[in-house]
């Protein structure tokens, strides 16, 4: 059994290696992204493991049926990036890792939201300015005191409930399928109910395509002024524009964002051009109730850890018996 992973970074690499020690297997790690010319590097081997948010492209799954390699898992959740039509065609096989460390992207949500709710980009930006006095003006909101709504209500979703509900938050969730679990302190209600009730909303629902731009400029102007937006999901689920537009207007109190709606592409760019770029990007930026993170929500010791062993697992079980839990395909 011959595996190669793609993309690996440096803190994934011991993981990598461990796990082929571990389980006595011929792993090639690879820090180069999986396109149509890179995977000419897996000739000869019986199956592809990955991490990117770029494309997985149609041209990419060609050439992958032309090698004879039918099997991919990646090492994260999100698959919409995913060309699933032209994978099904070259007759590819695809697992994504569920559940890694739901943990992990809810601490980050909660981390973004205290950032917000305290004012700490602008006190930060007062005391950068050297303006002392003005850095203690900037009064702050408790969470124990705000209406949470959580959008979303999966694995990770879940995860965030736990821990708004354990800083004494009202919690409302919307999901259109939510699973039973009395454990959760939460008030179900509708998308437009959570909207228009809380001070902070925070996603957590896949990137397909019928959640494109869920949050648009009609749901912004259904929301609270002073409401803050947390998006640790992905980047398709907010309108950038309209975001920027609420926020210029002051109809929104804040924003943060680690999953960017056109990240993708600007992460293309970056490989091509040495820079990462995006004019809506940079507006955002500008922003003092603005916080911009690099898609690292889900990036802690714990979920690289897990990310590996449970993708590559995934991977050997496609291999070995021709199928896993975690087969994904188009929605």
């Amino acid at each position: 059994m011959k595996i190669m992973a793609f993309g690996a970074r440096v803190d994934e690499i011991p993981y990598l290696q461990q796990w082929a020690a571990d389980n006595a297997a011929e792993l090639a790690i690879r820090t180069e992204l999986l396109d149509a010319q890179t995977v000419a590097l897996a000739a000869g081997y019986d199956g592809i493991n990955c991490l990117q948010t770029t494309p997985y492209s149609a041209a990419l799954f060609a050439e992958m049926g032309r090698l004879g390699i039918k099997f991919l898992t990646i090492r994260n959740v999100g698959t919409d990036n995913i060309d699933f039509a032209a994978a099904t065609k070259a007759g590819v096989r695809i697992a994504n890792t569920p559940a890694y460390s739901p943990n992990a992207i809810a601490e980050f949500a909660v981390t973004l939201t205290l950032h917000l709710l305290r004012q700490l980009g602008p006190v930060e930006a007062a005391l950068q300015a050297g303006d002392y006095p003005k850095a203690t003006t900037f009064i702050g909101r408790e969470l124990a005191q705000q209406t949470v709504g959580v959008v979303g209500a999966g694995r990770i979703g879940r995860a965030a409930i736990k821990l708004f509900s354990g800083f004494g938050a009202r919690v409302l969730a919307y999901d259109p399928h939510p699973v039973p679990d009395p454990t959760l302190a939460c008030t179900y209600v509708s998308l437009s109910e959570l909207l228009q009730q809380s001070d902070v909303v925070d996603l957590h629902v896949p990137g397909v395509a019928a959640n494109t731009h869920l949050i648009d400029a009609q749901a912004l102007a259904q929301m609270k002024p002073d409401a803050v937006l947390i998006n640790t999901a992905r980047g398709n689920l907010i309108d950038t524009q309209a975001l920027l537009t609420a926020l210029r207007a002051g109809r929104l109190g804040g924003a943060g964002i680690d999953t960017f709606e056109n990240e993708s592409a600007a992460l293309l760019a970056l490989n091509q051009d040495g820079y990462f770029h995006d004019p809506l990007w940079d507006e955002l930026a500008a922003c003092e109730n603005v916080i911009l993170a690099p898609h690292i929500a889900y990036y802690t010791q714990t979920a690289v850890h897990n990310m590996v062993y449970y993708s590559l697992q995934a991977l050997v079980e496609f291999l070995e018996n021709g199928h896993t839990d975690t087969e994904v395909a188009a929605h």
